[in-house]
């Protein structure tokens, strides 16, 4: 397989939404806050884009 290139990043996040993000990770049995964090991050990009393409579909 393929190793995907990764950068190391630091960011800081409200107490409340990291609660949230732990929840998540939790419920979904995640190993790892990043994991869910960037599965979290990939499926607001993937409803961003169906947004997008439903607004281009209906002349928006």
């Amino acid at each position: 397989m393929a190793r995907i290139e990764t950068q190391r990043i630091d960011i800081r996040v409200p107490v409340s939404l990291l609660e949230e993000i732990e929840k998540y990770q939790e419920e979904h049995s995640i190993p790892t806050r990043t994991t869910a964090l960037l599965e979290l991050v990939r499926l607001g990009l993937s409803e961003t884009k169906k947004s997008k393409s439903s607004k281009k579909m209906k002349g928006g």
